[in-house]
């Protein structure tokens, strides 16, 4: 079963609770959906045709910026100091690149945190013989996040058979993480209403599980935060 001995029910309203839903209805249909209409978003996204006129434009500005940025690298080697103000502009894009490249260390150690708190809580559901719902989906849009990231060299490679625009994508992304932080922090209301000190003695409290998803919303919170200031 998907939901077995959760006494609340099915659902979407509680038998016990019938002013709050029930937990069985989020793990089954709420939190899940987000990933379903991600996915669904992604696919709209790959077979909607898109052109890009500039593209080789871009590639090319991009080259003559790398090679003028050796040529300065190799000159700041004999260089003590740089007291040129119009020279200190130069450098500036590498500084915002070393910060950038931190985002998205940043980024990547939130999903793997992310990954690991979604496997504890399955784990302790299932430990609990309380059902896991349909949360594994979950994995599917932290994985796809991780492999379609727009500042992974991946995507750089492969993204002109995807045609995965970075923008729109990132707005996808921005979008199921701000879902999923709702949905989950439904859920925490929903448990905090049932009682803080319900299956007290069983091997996940409710308590411990308004500890661990309200974790689960501050990363995906971080993430929908990095997801604007990587950009």
């Amino acid at each position: 079963m998907l939901c077995t001995n959760r006494p609340e029910g099915f659902g979407p309203l509680s038998t016990r609770y019938p002013h709050i839903l029930t937990s069985c209805f989020l793990d089954t249909i709420l939190v899940p959906l987000c990933t379903w209409l991600y996915l669904l978003a992604i696919l709209i996204l790959i077979a909607i045709p898109t052109s890009h006129p500039r593209k080789r434009h871009n590639e090319n500005t991009s080259d003559k910026e790398e090679q003028s940025g050796t040529i300065l690298d190799a000159e700041v080697l004999h260089a003590q100091d740089i007291t040129d103000p119009a020279q200190r502009q130069i450098y500036k894009p590498r500084s915002r690149k070393k910060l950038h490249l931190c985002l998205t260390i940043l980024y990547y150690a939130l999903l793997l945190a992310q990954i690991l708190m979604c496997i504890l809580e399955i784990t302790r559901l299932s430990l609990a013989n309380l059902g896991i719902g349909l949360l594994p989906f979950t994995f599917i849009t932290l994985i796809s996040a991780a492999l379609l990231n727009p500042s992974a060299s991946w995507f750089s490679t492969n993204n002109s058979s995807l045609r995965l625009s970075r923008e729109p994508y990132r707005y996808i992304t921005l979008s199921v993480w701000i879902a999923l932080a709702i949905t989950n922090g439904v859920k925490i209301a929903e448990e905090v209403k049932e009682g803080v000190g319900m299956r007290k003695g069983s091997k996940y409290p409710v308590a411990d599980e308004v500890t661990d998803v309200g974790v689960m919303v501050g990363v995906y919170v971080a993430l929908g935060v990095l997801e604007v200031v990587r950009r």
